[in-house]
This record gives structure tokens, C-alpha cells and sequence, in this order.
């Protein structure tokens, strides 16, 4: 999952970090940007299909399929001719990032044991990091040309190098059993996990309409906004957000000791703090800090909440139930960018993350009520007889 995670975060971090010279490239604004953001999202709602077949048929075979699915689709946006064409792609490369991240939790929540599960997806999470930090690293290479960037996507290919790897040594989860039946989309929601579904689905659904656009924005408000150059910007990328990712340990330990619910507020509030004085302070000795407190209240949310929804739901719906989770995310990052598309060019950038600050106020309230799982053993769960 380590080695996935790498590829996988590297294709899917390129959209974001190589945002200010692809928009040169198509000659796109700001507002025209945030809808190529939103369309890419929107497609990657298919990704729920894998998660079906994981749930019928193992999770093993569909994130194979999904993984190799990621690299490719960063190599066809090399080759992009134009503004239609990169949104064509990588909506196929979300779908491989999207379905493969969410088939990963399931492995790991699965596979590890319930004292360590929520750090040891963090730990796994760490290398998620490493690929974005190396298309940061790479990133002066997009500031040599018009087109330069291009070859960033195209670098991403060698990630096809570790599907052998990963069709020799990734077994069948252990807690997976084919079902008696298939069970349908609908059966989530019903047997009283509906209103587990719903929550999760609206936590993922706010955090994600803030934190996807504050992020996927950062090195556009600083190169173009702030008039930064673009190692300025990478460099300060790679330190503080680098130093944030240490939320993904904090999160986990936070999340395995005290609690999912805890760790998840306090995560909360330093990822909205953070989020905030990064894009209203324009001094670097503030900006920098403000991305450190965002990217470690961002990441110390990963583990914890990708514990909790796994551990709500039984092991015939657990990816399934994710999935869904995962796509009410996805609509959340369209909404923000829908929400940017039609706000950025009239009252500015800052003021736009602002307005999508308050869905994070919303989130906490959610996830107050949601029970508490640390320590639930997902091994030992059997498949249910067919309801009547």
C-alpha cells in the first residue's frame, strides 16, 4: 500500500502543483481553471463502480485495475492538445487515484490490527506524501518552457514499473468472503448504517469543499497572486507542508489512544485555522506557518477518519460504504470549485475560501454525534444472512 500510495499520490498531485503554468499553457483564467477542476472531480464519481465489484468479487483484482489506471492517465495528459482533452484525462486519472486510494483503506482497516489501525494507515499515508513531495521537488521543470510541464505527466508512467510488484506480493484481504448474494447500492443505507452513511458522507462532503480548492489553489495564489517566483513557492511548499505531514503519525496516535472523535475535532480546527491565514496573511513568515497548522490538522484527519468509516460498517458493505463516502467527497470538491468558478473572478480568491471555511464549522457539529469506534476488531465480522 506504501508503494501504491506513492505512484498514486504522485499522479494525482500533478493537477494541482502544476496548476499556474497549465493555465498559462491553455490560456485559461482562474474562474475557467477551478470548472477543469470540477469536471475532472465530477467523472471521478465512477470510481464507486470498483468499490461495488471490491465488495462482490474481492477488493484485490479492482484495485489493480485501478492502480494501473492512475499512471496512464497522467501519460495521455502529456499529450494534450488542449483544454478539453487535459480535462478528458485526467478525469481518467482521478478515477484511478480515486478508486485505488479508496480500495486501499479498505485493505489496510482490514489487514491491520484494531489497537494499531488508525497510525498504521497513517504511517502507509506517509508515503502518499513522499509522491507529492516528488512532484513538488520536479516541479522547477515546468518553469523551463510553455510545455515543459507536460513532461511531468509523462514521468508519471514509470509508476507502471511497481504493478508487477504489486500483482506478485498484494494478496486477497483476509476479513473478504464471497458473498451469498450480491448486495445492492441501496442496502447501505438500510439495516440502520444509513445514518452513519449520511454523516460521514456530509463530514467528507464539507471538509472536502474547503480543503480541496484551498490546496489545489496554494501555489496559484502565491506565484500569480502574490508574485513569488516559482522556487519560492516550492521550496516553501516542500518545507511547511512537508513538516504538516507529520499529522498523519499525530492523527493516528491521537486517533488509536484517545479516539476517532477527537482526533478528527482537533484536526478540524487547526485545518480551518490554518487554512485560513494561509491565503489571508501575505507575509512568508506567516504564510508559512498557516500551511504547516493546515497541512497537519488536513493529514491528522486522514487516519482517523479513514479508520472510523471503515469500522462503522460491516465487512459485505465496507467498500461500498466507503465508496459512497468517498464520492459525497468528490461532490464536495466539485461544489467548491463550482463555488470558486463563479466567485473567484468577482470577489478574489481569499474571500472565496473564506465562504467555504464555514462548511467546517458544519463538519464538527457532524461529527459529534457519530459513535466511537477505537478497538473494533473487523476480522472477526461475518456476513449476515440475506434480509428478509
Amino acid at each position: 500500500m506504501a508503494l501504491a500510495g506513492l505512484v498514486l499520490a504522485y499522479s494525482g498531485s500533478l493537477i494541482s502543483h502544476t496548476f499556474p503554468f497549465v493555465r498559462r499553457g491553455l490560456s485559461l483564467t482562474e474562474g475557467e481553471m477551478s470548472w477543469v477542476f470540477a469536471l475532472t472531480r465530477f467523472f471521478a464519481l465512477g470510481a464507486l463502480l470498483f468499490s461495488v465489484y471490491g465488495d462482490r468479487f474481492g477488493r484485490r483484482r479492482p484495485f489493480l485495475v485501478a492502480f494501473a489506471i492512475a499512471p496512464l492517465g497522467s501519460l495521455l495528459t502529456a499529450f494534450a492538445p488542449g483544454a478539453l482533452t487535459f480535462t478528458i484525462f485526467q478525469a481518467i486519472t482521478r478515477i484511478g487515484v480515486v478508486a485505488a486510494a479508496a480500495l486501499s483503506i479498505v485493505f489496510l482497516a482490514e489487514e491491520l490490527s484494531p489497537r494499531l489501525r488508525g497510525f498504521g494507515i497513517g504511517v502507509a499515508a506517509i508515503a502518499g506524501a513522499v509522491g507529492n513531495g516528488i512532484s513538488l521537488i520536479l516541479l522547477p521543470i515546468a518553469d523551463r518552457g510553455d510545455s515543459a510541464w507536460r513532461f511531468l505527466f509523462a514521468l508519471a508512467a514509470v509508476g507502471l514499473l511497481a504493478l508487477p510488484v504489486l500483482m506478485r506480493f498484494l494478496k486477497e484481504s483476509r476479513a473478504f468472503a464471497v458473498p451469498e448474494y450480491h448486495v445492492p447500492l441501496s442496502a447501505v443505507v438500510q439495516e440502520g448504517h444509513g445514518q452513519y452513511l449520511y454523516a460521514l458522507g456530509a463530514v467528507a462532503f464539507f471538509v472536502s469543499a474547503f480543503a480541496t480548492p484551498a490546496l489545489d489553489f496554494a501555489l496559484e495564489r502565491m506565484i500569480d497572486d502574490l508574485a513569488w517566483t516559482t522556487a519560492s513557492a516550492r521550496n516553501l511548499l516542500i518545507v511547511f507542508s512537508g513538516l504538516g505531514t507529520l499529522g498523519l503519525l499525530a492523527g493516528g496516535r491521537l486517533a488509536d489512544n484517545l479516539g476517532r472523535r477527537p482526533a478528527e475535532l482537533v484536526a478540524l480546527a487547526l485545518g480551518l485555522a490554518g487554512g485560513l491565514g494561509f491565503y489571508f496573511f501575505d507575509s512568508g513568515w506567516l504564510i508559512g506557518p498557516s500551511l504547516f497548522v493546515g497541512t497537519f490538522g488536513a493529514t491528522a484527519l486522514t487516519p482517523a477518519f479513514a479508520a472510523q468509516r471503515s469500522e462503522l460498517f460491516p465487512t459485505r458493505l465496507r467498500a461500498t460504504a466507503g465508496a459512497w463516502i468517498t464520492n459525497a467527497a468528490i461532490i464536495g470538491s466539485i461544489f467548491g470549485f463550482a463555488v470558486g468558478g463563479v466567485l473567484i473572478d468577482r470577489i478574489g480568491l481569499s474571500s472565496t475560501v473564506a465562504v467555504l471555511g464555514i462548511g467546517i464549522v458544519v463538519a464538527a457539529f457532524l461529527v459529534g454525534p457519530l459513535p466511537e469506534t477505537r478497538g473494533r476488531d473487523l476480522t472477526s465480522q461475518v456476513i449476515s444472512p440475506r434480509p428478509s
